[in-house]
This record gives structure tokens, sequence and C-alpha cells, in this order.
């Protein structure tokens, strides 16, 4: 059987190998056989997912592996296990490609395993030539490819390890819990004008909000189903790095106040379509016709319902389809984040409460809108007053709810009283302690409190419930490092979890410029300089971004002792919008640049 084991392919997802049998099993970092492994694996952590395809086959065939998925380019010290683990193996594999060849880690790996004469099988990933380093321990041994799993089978029975049965092509989504994991993906807008992207994105979250009430799926964020616009690749692809097996694929055509919604079900595992169906009406109708894609969604999953998640199916926002139309344009701009379209969505959410005033999702955005104006463009007070306004609404329509906590915790803390804002956040938790955003207010709150420890237990709480918000983890990172020494294991732990989520993001968008600006940081907190600034060397270059990626590069040029890199891209930070004044002024990153001329500059022009 030949089976193309170089493909956008996550075999293994890091901190969730139940689906592995007790052939082998997770001891820590490490997977290994129940007794002693036959097969050491050395690969460098960019091959990390052909590596982790690699194991999961030779255990179908019954040859068991060791290998290392701690991050072994993020280690400080090599392990002693490493050195076990290859004294014990009967044959040690090395995935050659370009990173491999360069990683000082895998060549002490390959050293070793020459020095205590273990038998080599080297995989091609690439055809490289190889360094200084590997010339001698591998003078003399063939490559085999890594695409032909039979190859490799026989390969290793020649080394005296036969396989006790035939390599299984593995499933396409690996599941780590009982829910099941549903993705709802963009529905494209057929409309005749082409303009009503807004009303297909609203559609989508609408059933995102929805369906996350059912407590038997995992259902995928909004802002990661507006990721995928971005994505190139195959859905089969994607569906193994996001362990996602069911699939909402759907189209809208409106014109006019006429609507139709075309929905379907896809199971990606079986390629079965579980319910198709297209659904008509106008305006009036829509709120029926989303009910209706949410149950049928349901049964095609033949989940069973309580009866408070079957209420919360049917319970709308608002009855009013006209403002519920105002509401999905005013999101579409608020989202975009840039100064003109947050005040075009303003306009728009001031609309849909003037046709509904007990409309709570649109004064909860309006909050939300007015709150990002001011951190990101305006210091006008008066933004302050209209989200004020805005959450004392919201409070009388739902009542004090996790939501209205939450941003309330966020608008006090802007309005300077981080105590209060501590309160309020604390509040929230109460209220639903599994509310993540509640513990990111509280994180932020007690930072300006200067409670760092506390900041940083807070935002490894919110990891703890949402553990894919790389936001999270880069807040935690920040504050962790902070820290110091004390929390190193702690940081160790934090910057484990999080690599796996940035890179997967990266390898999903590779033009997503802010999470590889960040990915930079992150190298920066786990001691990796030079991998650091050959990334912001890199992002420095593109001319699109924006003023928070700028500020961070400018950070990661200041540990890089790098002042002059680093004035320029605060500058270009400031120009291109970034407004933070109470960050420029406390971030302990900047304290080399504040007695500067050039800094002074930059804050006169805030």
């Amino acid at each position: 059987m030949t089976f193309p084991i170089k493909i956008d392919y996550v075999g293994y997802k890091h901190q969730s190998d139940e689906y592995l049998t007790d052939k082998i099993w997770n001891k820590g970092s490490y997977i290994c056989s129940a007794n002693m492994p036959d097969i050491f694996i050395s690969y460098s952590r960019k091959d990390s997912d052909v590596a982790m395809q690699l194991v999961e086959l030779l255990h179908s065939a019954g040859l068991s592996c060791w290998i290392d998925t701690r991050g072994i380019e993020l280690a400080t010290q090599w392990s002693k296990e490493i050195v076990q683990a290859i004294d014990a193996c009967d044959a040690f594999v090395l995935l050659l490609s370009a990173a491999s060849n360069s990683s000082s880690n895998v060549h002490k790996e390959v050293h070793l395993a020459s020095e205590k004469r273990k038998k080599i099988l080297v995989l091609e990933l690439d055809p490289v030539r190889l360094s200084a380093d590997l010339q001698y321990p591998l003078a003399g041994l063939q490559r085999a490819p890594i695409s032909n799993i039979d190859a490799i089978i026989r390969a290793l029975g020649r080394l005296g390890l036969e396989a006790t049965g035939a390599p299984k092509a593995p499933s396409i989504v690996r599941q780590s819990d009982t829910r099941k994991p549903l993705m709802i993906l963009p529905f494209e807008d057929l409309s005749p004008t082409g303009d009503n992207a807004w009303f297909s994105d609203g559609i989508v979250s609408e059933l995102i909000t929805t369906l996350s009430n059912v407590k038997s799926l995992k259902v995928v964020d909004a802002h990661t189903t507006k990721e995928f616009k971005s994505y190139k690749g195959p859905l089969t692809a994607y569906a193994r790095e996001m362990s996602v097996r069911y699939f909402v694929q759907g189209d809208v055509r409106k014109f006019g106040d006429n609507i139709k919604i075309s929905a379907r079900l896809l199971d990606v595992e079986t390629g079965d379509h579980l319910w198709q169906d297209a659904l008509k009406g106008t305006m009036d109708d829509i709120f029926e016709i989303q009910e209706e894609v949410a149950k049928k969604v349901v049964e095609g999953l033949n989940v069973l319902l309580t009866q408070e998640e079957a209420k919360m199916l049917s319970e709308r926002a608002t009855s009013n389809a006209e403002a519920y139309e105002l509401w999905m344009k005013a999101v579409d701009f608020t989202t975009r984040n840039t100064k003109e379209d947050i005040e075009r969505g303003m306009v728009l959410l001031e609309e849909a409460l003037m046709l509904d005033p007990d409309y709570g999702a649109a004064h909860s955005e309006l909050a939300v809108a007015a709150l990002a104006m001011y951190l990101n463009y305006s210091r006008d007070s008066q933004l302050l007053d209209r989200a004020n306004a805005a959450l004392e609404r919201l409070r009388a329509i739902e009542g004090e709810t996790p939501r209205y906590y939450w941003l309330r915790s966020r608008l006090t803390l802007q309005e300077g009283n981080a105590e209060h804002a501590r309160g309020f956040a604390e509040k929230a938790i109460d209220e639903d302690p599994l509310f993540a955003p509640s513990y990111d207010a509280l994180g932020f709150a007690l930072q300006a409190l200067e409670d760092r420890v506390g900041a940083a237990k807070a935002w490894m709480k919110y990891v703890e419930i949402w553990e894919t918000s790389r936001t999270g983890y880069f807040n935690l990172l920040i504050e962790l490092h902070t820290l110091g020494s004390d929390f190193a294991a702690d940081l160790y732990n934090a910057v484990e979890r999080a690599v796996p989520l940035y890179r997967r993001q990266i390898r999903l968008h590779p033009e997503d410029y802010g999470r590889r600006v960040e990915l930079a940081t992150i190298f920066v907190i786990a001691g990796q300089m030079e991998e650091a600034v050959k990334e912001a060397d890199e992002l420095s270059k593109v001319e699109s971004l924006d003023g928070v990626p700028c500020y961070n590069l400018a950070c990661i040029y200041l540990h890089a002792h790098d002042n002059v890199r680093a004035l320029t891209m605060l500058r270009r930070a400031v120009q291109r919008g970034y407004r933070n004044r109470e960050n420029l002024m406390r971030d302990p990153d900047l304290a080399p640049l504040r007695d500067t001329p050039e800094f002074e500059e930059i804050m006169r022009e805030l």
C-alpha cells in the first residue's frame, strides 16, 4: 500500500491522546510503548505532522514508537529521557528534511544512535544534501522515501523488526471527547448583486450561537469560521488539522425582500451528506428559517435535546426582522475594526435600536463597538458615555447577566477604576464560572492593579476553558514572562500548549501576519532570540501590517537590543492607528526608549 504521508495532516493533537490504544501511551510529553519501544523517531518540530502520522501507521502495523512531543526546539536542556529511549530502542528512524538537517538536537540524537551502534533508517522528506554534522554518522546509509509506508515496513523488517499486521490509513478526524465536533462554514453569497455577504455571515453567526447551546455538540467559534474564508486547501486537510468531523455548508440568495437559504450537513469521515434542504421565504420569515436549519442539523447528528436546549433553539433576540437586518449589517462593519467601519456600524446599531429599543444584542454590540473605538482610535469620553448607556439598557432588558458584568468590567477599567473592574469580572464568574471572557476581563483588571500573579492565574483559567484561544495564551505568556523564574515551569507548559496552536494557524493561513508576529514574540519568551529576530525581519517587510503587530515587532527588537529598528516599528505602529497611550507608558518592554527624544516625539504625536 502506498500512502502519501507528506500531506497537510495532523494525526495527533498535543494534550489529547485518548485515541491511542494501550499499545502506545502518553507519558508526560512522550509517546512510548507499554514495555520498551521498537523504534525511536528523530525529527524536527517543523515536521511534527508527518512524524505523528508515521507513528500511527507504524502502530497500526504492530510496531511501537518512542517520540518526544514536548517541542524539542523550544527546550533549553536535552532530556535524559531521550538518551534512555535511544539506548532502549531496537531501531532509530530519522525523518530527514531541510529542518532536521540543520537541527542541533537532531544532530545529537543521530550521533548518540551511531555511537551506540543502533540500526538507523533514514526516511527522506525533502531531497537535501547532508550537513557536515550528519555526513559521518549517516555515511553509506541509503534513504527511503517517506511516501511509501509498505517500503518503510519492509526496510524495518530487514533491520529485524517484523510487523504483526498491515498498516492502516488513519481516520481523518481524531475526537478527543464525547461531544460531536461541528463547524458552520461560511455560507456563499449567491445573490444576483453579490453584495450580501453581511447577510450570509449573519446567518452563520446566529447558527453558531444557537447550536453552541447544545451541550453534546462541540461547535467551532465564529472567529475561526470567519478565518476559514482565507483557507485555500482541501476540506479534509482542514478537518484533520481542526479535529472536526461534521460541517454545515450552505449558500444564500437575497434579492430585495426575498431570500433562499440552502444548507447541508456533511460527515467528512464518510463523505456523506446527512441532511440537505433549501428554504425559501421573505425577510419576515428569517427567524423561522434559521430555527428550521438549526433543528435539521441537530436531527441529522442524532442529538437528543434537553427541554431547555430545545427552548433555546427557538429563542429570538428580536422579533423585528428589519432591526435584525440592520444588526447583521452593523456587525459586518464593526468586526472589520477600522475607524470608519466601526463608526458606520454604530450608526446602523442606533437605527436598529430605534426599531426595537429592547434589542439586547444590539445594545451589547454598541457597547463593544464604542469601547473598540475608544481603545483604538479616539479617547473621546463621549464614547464611554455611549457604552455606559448601552450597558444600562442591556441590564434593564436582560438583567445582571455574565455578559453584562463582563462588559461592565471592561468599561470600568477604561474609566480608570481597576478595583471596581475586578469586582465586576468576579461577579461575572460567580454568575457563570465557565464564561471564559470573564477571566480575560479579570486578568486585565488585576494587571492594572499590578497583581501579576493573579492576572496570570486568571488567564490560566481562561485558556483552561477556551483551550484554543491564541489570544488567551498570548496574554498568559506575556504575564508569566514578566513574573520571572519562579513561574518558569508554568511558562514552559504554556509555551508547549500555545506553539502548536500558532503553528496550526499559520499552516492553515500563511498570510495571517498578526499570528506570525505573536509567534515571534513567543520565541522571545522561550529564549529563542535568533528565531524571533529572523521572523521579525521578514514581517517588518510586510506593508499591510496594522498598528498592533507593528507595536509587538518593536518590542521584539528591544529584546534583541536593537533600539533603532524598535523605534522604526514603534513609529509605524502609531502611523497605522496604535493609540494605547497607557500601554506605551506602562509596558516594561519599552523602558529602554522612554527617556529618548525620539520616544517623547512619538508620545507628542498621540
